[in-house]
Parts: C-alpha cells; sequence; structure tokens
C-alpha cells in the first residue's frame, strides 16, 4: 500500500511536468525528430556531419512493474539503422522516498549500452536530493559499460549493510552503506539510481533489440561495423564475413587484429581462410605485429609457424626476449623439423643465448649444443 501511494504520488508529478513540457527535453534535443550530434556520453563513433532520423518502432521496455517506454531507432540519410533510444523517465524509491530518474538512454545495433544523455532542469539525484555532478555523471557512464557488472548478480538489499539499532527495547535492522565490493564502481549516494539505470540497459530488452536488428542487416552495416573500433561490432562484422570478404578486407582486418582486444584477435587468428596461411602476403599482414600483440595472441600465432616466409622467422629470432618458455620451444622446434635455421637466425640466437638477462638464455645455449 505504502508503495502505491508513493507511486501514485510520484505518477501525478510526473504528469505535471510533461503538460509544463519538460518530458522530452534533453541535453540532446531531437529537433523535428532529427539528431545532429552524439550523445553527451557515448561509446562508438560519430562522424561529423552525421544526421539520424527518429522513427518509431513496435518496441518498447518495461522499466518497472507499471510503466513502459517507447523505443525507437535512428536512422541514416540512407534509412539504415544507426542506434536505438529511449527516453526514460521513472521513480526510484529508497527508505520510503521516490525521486524521479530522467535519462535518455541509448543502445547499439546489438543491443549494447551505447550511452546517454541528460535532462536540463531534470538532473540525477543522490540521498538528500543533492544534484548528480559532472564526475557523477561519468560515473555513471562507466558503471553502465560494464555488462558483467556486480550488479548483474546482485539484488539491490545485497548491496547493502544492515545495521541492528535499539529501538524501546527491540532490535531492527535497518539500511546502512553501500557493500564495499560495489562501493567504487557506483555513484556515492545514489545506488538505487545506479542500480535501477544499469538493468534498465542490460535487460532482456538487449536481445530484442538484435533480433529486431538483424532482419535488416545488409553488407552497409556489416561494413559499418568492420569499420567500427567497438569489440562486438568487429566480432559481428568478422562473423559475417565470407573467403573473398576477409581477403578484400585484409588491411582493415589487420589493422583490427593490431589494436583490437585479445577477444577480437583470438577470434581473426581461428577464423582467418586457410590461403591466408599459405600466401606469404597475406600471413605477413599478421606476423608483422608480433611484437605488439598480448602473450596469449602471441601462443595462438605461433602455432601457425609452419607455413611462415623464411622473413618472418628471421623477425621473431629478433623477439626471442618477448617470448614465454612454451613459445620459444615452438619457435625452435620449427626451426629443428623445419631446417629453417640461417646465418642471421643463428646470429641472433647466439646472441640471446649469451644474454645475462634473458632467464630462457639457456633454452637456446641447450638448442645451439645439439646442432653442432
Amino acid at each position: 500500500m505504502k508503495i502505491t501511494v508513493l507511486y501514485i504520488a510520484y505518477s501525478l508529478a510526473t504528469m505535471s511536468l510533461i503538460q509544463l513540457g519538460f518530458q522530452n527535453t534533453s541535453s540532446q534535443e531531437i529537433v523535428k525528430n532529427v539528431m545532429e550530434r552524439p550523445p553527451e556520453f557515448f561509446t562508438l563513433e560519430w562522424k561529423q556531419g552525421t544526421k539520424l532520423t527518429k522513427k518509431k518502432t513496435l518496441l518498447f521496455i518495461e522499466v518497472d512493474s507499471l510503466d513502459y517506454q517507447d523505443i525507437s531507432v535512428l536512422v541514416n540519410i540512407k534509412g539504415q539503422p544507426v542506434l536505438y533510444v529511449s527516453d526514460i523517465s521513472t521513480p526510484v524509491c529508497a527508505d520510503g522516498e521516490c525521486r524521479a530518474m530522467n535519462i535518455r538512454l541509448y543502445w547499439s545495433l546489438l543491443g549494447g549500452y551505447a550511452g546517454f544523455d541528460r535532462y536540463p532542469g531534470l538532473p540525477l539525484t543522490k540521498h538528500d536530493h543533492d544534484e548528480f555532478q559532472k564526475e557523477d555523471y561519468k560515473k555513471l557512464h562507466l558503471l553502465l559499460m560494464d555488462g558483467n557488472s556486480i550488479l548483474k548478480r546482485r539484488k539491490i538489499d545485497e548491496l547493502i549493510e544492515k545495521r541492528e539499532v535499539l529501538e524501546a527495547g527491540k532490535a531492527d535492522a535497518i539500511s546502512g552503506a553501500t557493500i564495499s565490493e560495489v562501493k567504487e564502481s557506483v555513484v556515492e549516494g545514489a545506488l538505487y539510481s545506479c542500480y535501477t539505470a544499469w538493468h534498465i540497459v542490460h535487460g532482456k530488452i538487449k536481445e530484442e533489440l538484435k533480433d529486431h536488428t538483424l532482419p535488416m542487416m545488409d553488407h552497409n552495416i556489416v561494413a559499418h561495423m568492420l569499420e567500427s573500433n567497438n569489440a562486438n561490432y568487429q566480432l559481428f562484422a568478422l562473423s559475417r564475413l565470407n573467403d573473398l570478404k576477409y581477403e578484400q578486407n585484409r588491411i582493415r582486418i589487420s589493422n583490427i587484429f593490431e589494436s583490437g582486444i585479445p577477444l577480437v584477435r583470438a577470434f581473426i587468428i581461428k577464423n582467418l581462410p586457410e590461403f591466408f596461411w599459405k600466401r606469404d602476403d597475406l600471413q605477413a599482414l599478421f606476423w608483422n605485429s608480433f611484437d605488439r600483440l598480448d602473450v596469449n595472441t602471441r601462443s595462438l600465432l605461433l602455432e601457425r609457424l609452419t607455413n611462415a616466409p623464411e622473413s618472418t622467422m628471421f623477425k621473431l629470432s629478433q623477439h626471442l626476449h618477448l617470448m614465454t618458455k612454451n613459445q620459444l620451444k615452438m619457435y625452435l622446434r620449427e626451426i629443428k623439423e623445419g631446417e629453417r635455421i640461417n646465418s642471421k637466425i643463428k646470429t641472433n640466437l647466439e646472441l640471446f643465448a649469451n644474454s645475462d638477462i634473458e632467464a630462457q638464455s639457456y633454452l637456446v645455449q641447450r638448442f645451439l649444443e645439439q646442432k653442432k
């Protein structure tokens, strides 16, 4: 009953705001359904001159048990979908008090969090009605970017320490401070707002948005995703390429390989068409970044040594210090079994073997002694 009364009071207040014309006011006004600049907080790229038009969809998001918000799609001048957007207005209730949370949320075409805009005049608030500051909004943005936050695995009551107070001879449990595991990732004094926003962004709507995008997917959208710096877009685009497209986009793919996250790099190595590893010019695009890769990607790459050209074997001999013990063994095994040692490689091996600072130098010493 108490919650119902609070919600009714909040709803009446919200209706008053709508009547006053505040509901659609944001720092990023979509004038006549057209958006010409990026959200204030954004995770994707935005090219200068981009103009997006807002179109309705049949999608909606449940922000609480009594309220639903429409989701629109933002399309470019070619009519291709670029982003999803929803204006969220919902009560956030804690300790018997409800505060309004007004925020415009954006999702990527795959349903991932893409950013948000604030509402001027309707700031997010913390306990005691303190308004969010710039740093608070930045912290919220970082939280929403984390799809594996602890908020995913805990109920709201599990994020608050309970303390006992003695009242009239009776012990009662009341809400206390935010638990330490989550304190650093949420805005201080705004746990409920952060929790609510995170679950709106990362709820079942993610898969619904992706399912809505798939029927519209064409080669232009795939190409756009391949050019993106977003790892989810990169993985999705790479999974849609055939052998011919891999070759046609070899430069872009090699750039992604060098700058991407380990997950994307591993996907590329495992899914490159086999003919890449039989052509020196194609595989060189990936071997050339060996010294700038993470350790796991180096291991995956070294599994492809059999067909590596002589130039690659020489370059690797210059990076022995970067290899783990097992990686160095893989390299030496290929040299031995493939009889691929030449004078230049041998010189680098000898330099490494005689080093006083390389922990694995004894492996190369032993190898050279066996070659005598």
